[in-house]
């Protein structure tokens, strides 16, 4: 599959996707986070912290899947609007 653009068959009726794939982006909560929910931190402060531990963005996570042949670059801007 080309990367930026789906590719058809017989198969996925000349789509390029054959059911679905979900991409998804998880924020474990662990304890530094708990504390800084405790604390009232900013959303950004949150994420940043998330981000520093781990956590992938939906594009990030779409873009993986991408490379990986899974899915097309178009189709995950399309669904992440970023």
């Amino acid at each position: 599959m080309n990367s930026s653009r789906g590719e058809g068959c017989n198969r996925c009726g000349q789509t390029g996707y054959k059911g679905r794939q979900g991409i998804y982006e998880v924020m474990e909560i662990d304890e530094g986070l708990v504390k800084k929910i405790n604390e009232r931190a900013t959303s950004d402060e949150i994420k940043k912290y998330a981000r520093e531990h781990g956590m992938l963005t939906m594009l990030e996570d779409g873009l993986i899947k991408a490379k990986l042949g899974v899915t097309s670059i178009a189709e995950i801007l399309r669904v992440t609007k970023e």
